[in-house]
């Protein structure tokens, strides 16, 4: 696991369709570019509301990753109350990652 705020400064700005004001929204979008350009890095969004800045956030991260076909996964951390919903979401990015991977080898 890698947090944003320690690879953010290696990869630029991103251009976004949205105003770009906060510093964590910068270093988010810059996480997912990172992501998009290494195929050994996946992202997974943590938000605590699935409305306001944080669904702004997530249409651009989703954008930045799926425009380079790669997979968004988000975990809505405030409705969480056992670890099984995060266990199944992550197990579920796994999966999705396994079949693209037993895809391409078959091409």
């Amino acid at each position: 696991m890698v947090s944003e705020d320690s690879i953010c400064n290696d990869i630029p700005r991103q251009n976004v369709t949205v105003l770009d004001q906060w510093t964590f929204h910068s270093r988010l979008y810059r996480a997912a570019a990172y992501a998009s350009q290494n195929s050994d890095v996946e992202l997974v969004q943590l938000v605590s509301f699935g409305c306001g800045v944080d669904a702004i956030t997530t249409d651009e991260v989703r954008a930045i990753l799926e425009g380079n076909h790669k997979h968004y996964t988000q975990l809505k951390i405030d409705e969480i109350t056992n670890l099984g919903a995060v266990k199944i979401r992550l197990r579920s990015l796994i999966g999705a990652l396994e079949e693209c991977e037993k895809i391409s080898e078959e091409k």
